[in-house]
């Protein structure tokens, strides 16, 4: 038996011992590592399930969750033998599910680590490691990269993708630049468009973005899904339902804006409109932009004043297009 087979075929064995250990109580919970299932809950009948089909028994469906890596929330009626797999409505305690007699909820842990090979920040977080400069090696790079591993925010295990706080670093950069990646892990940097890429092909991660403005209040957002295409599709960025935030992200005008977008530098851009610079130029900036820029602009000069091409998040209020001071962008597996 393969390793994927062996670890399926354990996590099916362990979620019936601890299904047939519930009791018919509402809302009893348990957690089979990286998932949890609920007895007599499922998934508001306002979310459209991405799979809704006939399984034969509980584990059938359990089988088909854990086969699909973009899937979050399941659910199953034994009475209709019917099997609902979700990838939206994923944030726990967003009043995405109810009470439902019978119905079998199981959840995906949006807070995973690994305890494979160090692919990622969350092994050495696994490993007892503080925060620091590790070495990771993603699946295709064979000779490993030196990243920035937080391992305080959020439970840790983040592998940081770009980070600012004191403007050493000029992000106004050309397109080979932006994809090999600069400054220094250790301080200012961006990791490479590149290495985002070979991190997050053929994995699920989550995303969180930390903000500090220069007042020192701060601000984040977490998304359920990140990841970026390869080079030949100029890394578009495909970025899911967001979490938690208290930055104003409203799923149209913070990060979910550039959903779909290409990735454009002053050398590579072609949203130029009449009358009007490109959108890398007239933000000083590298980033997913649309056709009408972003009302995020992460990488944008480092500066506390108040100008569109500021490092800002527009509506984040009352800082708007004010400069901010901190900015972390951080991944971790699902």
């Amino acid at each position: 038996m393969d390793v994927s087979r062996h670890q399926q075929t354990k996590f099916v064995l362990l979620l019936l011992i601890f299904i047939t250990s519930l009791n018919d109580s509402i809302g009893t919970a348990v957690s089979v590592g990286k998932y949890s299932v609920e007895k007599n809950r499922r998934v508001i009948q306002t979310i459209t399930p991405v799979e809704s089909e006939l399984a034969k028994s509980i584990i059938v469906c359990v089988r088909r969750f854990h086969g699909r890596d973009d899937a979050c929330l399941a659910d199953y009626n034994p009475e209709t033998q019917t099997c609902n797999i979700f990838t939206s409505g994923c944030c726990p305690g967003n009043g995405n599910d109810e009470t439902q007699t019978g119905f079998s909820l199981f959840r995906r842990d949006l807070e995973g680590l690994i305890s494979q090979p160090a692919q990622d920040c969350s092994f050495y977080k696994n490993a007892g490691q503080p925060t620091g400069v590790y070495t990771i090696y993603p699946e295709h790079v064979p000779n490993g990269i030196s990243v920035y591993c937080d391992m305080d925010e959020d439970d840790g295990g983040w592998t940081v993708i770009q980070r600012r706080f004191n403007g050493s670093v000029d992000f106004y950069r050309n397109w080979e630049e932006y994809k090999s990646g600069f400054g220094n892990v250790a301080g200012e940097h961006w990791l490479g468009n590149e290495n985002i890429y070979q991190l997050t092909r053929g994995n699920s991660y989550v995303l969180r973005i930390d903000l500090q403005a220069f007042d020192g209040t701060k601000g984040y957002v977490k998304y359920f899904t990140f990841t970026i295409a390869e080079r030949t599709d100029d890394y578009r960025l495909s970025i899911g339902e967001y979490c938690k935030n208290n930055v104003g992200e409203d799923g149209d005008y913070g990060m979910l804006f550039n959903n779909n977008a290409k990735f454009k530098t002053q050398d590579h851009d072609d949203t130029a409109r009449p009358n009007s610079l490109p959108c890398s130029q007239k933000l000083h900036s590298g980033w997913w932009f649309q056709q009408y820029c972003s009302t995020v602009n992460l990488n944008g000069k480092w500066t506390a004043d108040d100008s569109i091409d500021s490092m800002n998040w527009q509506y984040w209020n009352p800082y708007y297009t004010r400069g901010l001071k901190k900015s972390s962008m951080k991944i971790r597996r699902k």
